[in-house]
């Protein structure tokens, strides 16, 4: 399994995915053109086969090294089972392959697997192969639709249209919880609204405990207003915003009222008094400390709080307003895996595709610490019972049977987690703006960047 650390830093695509748009985007420009006697390109295959070929067939596969030991245990479990099949696999340090992954698609003779890390870029001069005839054939639409939705584009704009990628895991978001803590306040079950939160993290906070971990050194404090926004603005809008539809916008009653209960809870005390300087790093500790009842973070850290607080971790999907309401959640992909339109073994990289949500994948996907591609129906990845591993796993099949997985909203531009979200959330937390002028200028931002 992947470290904390590693994970951590997966985590934080919210901010570092930004990046990688701008930097996949530039570096696909400058990437050099395929060479004369290069394969022809087939970006949208129609006469596809979901046989492995009888003779030997060898893929390629490009991805971070950060995901490597996942990627290297899915290798070995597909070649298993197809032995005429062999991967061979390229890692790239993960602060590069975002000016790589463009190089990869545009060469020549690129990888048969790649990892997507902008569909829309992929997309653009017909680098992906168009995946929706062996959607079909595979029936991957019977899947989950928002486990397939960030990785559909139409017309340059992700969340919608054609397939181009699939997901060998995900993350999952929401609010650990203190065991200890909370049987100590009287919580026996996780809060089930908005309202019920906000009544435990009062008490909490009356009991002498921090009612719940926010760090917004670098910009956590959105975390707990996009949990929020998730639902009340409904996971389809909060996408589309994401993913630069036109017209979308932040600057909604419903973004407002979130970001008015944010602010309220830390003018309450509800978060801790040095939330704009405390990290992820601090955060952990505080929390580990057994002196704090919730903490909204992801599927990273759970391996970590088994070990640390063994048996004493819950997690649960942030409540919506309303009981019984519309429950969602962060969650990117692991690795989103696409085949090169120049890839001359599409069939044998689609079958690669397919394995990815198998229920052996799913549980190498488990065992690595992220949440399981598949359907509701699948046997469900064995884990240790106890652990707060079982609980993120629950919440993210919950979530994503609802329909609830959306992208991070720091990934909407390049630039707008460290110019708007981090700054904007920091002057809302110090009370040097108001709820209304944070979201407004949030939208600014997204719309400059966009020269909208």
């Amino acid at each position: 399994m992947h470290t904390p650390v590693t994970r951590r830093t997966a985590a934080r695509t919210g901010a570092l995915l930004a990046l990688a748009l701008a930097a996949g985007t530039t570096a696909a420009c400058s990437a050099p053109g395929p060479a004369a006697n290069a394969p022809a390109a087939d970006s949208t295959p129609t006469a596809v086969s979901t046989s492995l070929p009888t003779t030997p067939v060898t893929l390629k596969l490009y991805d971070g090294q950060g995901l490597k030991s996942v990627d290297d245990a899915l290798i070995a479990a597909f070649t298993k089972q197809h032995p005429n099949v062999t991967i061979t696999a390229t890692y790239d340090p993960d602060n590069v392959t975002t000016q790589n992954q463009p190089r990869q698609l545009a060469s020549s003779t690129p990888p048969d697997l790649v990892r997507v890390i902008s569909v829309t870029a992929g997309t653009k001069n017909n680098l992906l192969t168009n995946l929706d005839a062996y959607a079909t054939a595979y029936g991957w639409d019977e899947l989950p639709a928002s486990q397939l939705a960030q990785f559909r584009a139409k017309d340059g704009v992700a969340g919608a249209g054609s397939l181009y990628a699939k997901a060998s895991g995900f993350t999952m978001t929401g609010l650990y919880y203190d065991k200890k803590v909370a049987a100590s306040l009287g919580m026996t079950t996780p809060p089930a609204s908005l309202d019920e939160l906000s009544s435990w993290m009062t008490r909490a906070k009356a009991a002498g405990v921090t009612p719940m971990v926010v760090a917004n050194k670098e910009g956590g404090g959105v975390f707990p207003f996009q949990l929020i926004i998730n639902s009340a603005m409904g996971p389809k809008k909060v996408s589309e915003w994401v993913f630069n539809a036109p017209g979308a916008t932040i600057d909604t009653p419903e973004a407002v009222a979130a970001a008015t209960t944010v602010a309220g809870w830390n003018k309450a005390g509800l978060f801790p008094g040095s939330v704009n300087a405390l990290d992820a790093t601090a955060a952990d500790a505080l929390f580990a400390s057994g002196k704090a009842l919730f903490f909204p973070w992801g599927n990273w850290d759970a391996a970590n709080l088994d070990k640390t607080m063994p048996g004493q971790v819950g997690f649960f999907a942030m409540p919506p307003a309303s009981a019984g309401g519309q429950v969602a959640a962060m969650s990117d992909a692991a690795t989103a895996f696409g085949i090169p339109a120049r890839s001359q073994h599409k069939d044998a990289a689609a079958a690669f595709l397919n394995f990815l949500s198998s229920d052996e994948a799913r549980q190498i996907a488990v065992d690595h610490g992220f949440m399981p591609s598949g359907g509701a129906d699948q046997a469900q990845p064995s884990i240790p019972s106890g652990s707060v591993l079982g609980d993120v796993t629950s919440a993210f099949a919950k979530v994503s049977a609802a329909g609830g997985q959306v992208p991070f909203v720091q990934n909407a531009t390049a630039g707008i987690s460290n110019r708007a979200w981090t700054p904007e959330s920091q002057l809302l937390l110090g009370g040097s703006s108001t709820p209304q002028t944070f979201v407004a200028n949030v939208q600014k931002s997204y719309e400059d960047e966009l020269k909208r």
